[in-house]
């Protein structure tokens, strides 16, 4: 009787983890559009890579910065001197 009991419990958590594992097969990476889109460092909104200055701090953090970001810290810049 325990032993039933134990197999089915058993078969129940095989079960979980194969559904588990086929949605995570299934839910498939990010589509090539999502793959060259980041987000700015000021205002985090996305962009394609080709539209935002790309900055390196260091040896390995990347800061992006819109068209429009920038040109706010640079009227900012002008107000200040």
């Amino acid at each position: 009787m325990i032993v039933t009991v134990l197999a089915v419990a058993f078969l129940i958590v095989i079960g979980f983890i194969v559904v588990v594992g086929y949605k995570a097969i299934f839910k498939g990476g990010p589509s090539p559009e999502e793959i060259d889109v980041e987000k700015c460092s000021v205002c985090r909104r996305k962009f394609t890579r080709n539209e935002l200055l790309l900055r390196t701090i260091g040896d390995y953090k990347l800061l992006y910065f819109c068209r429009e970001c920038v040109l706010k810290l640079y009227a900012d810049l002008g107000m200040k001197n």
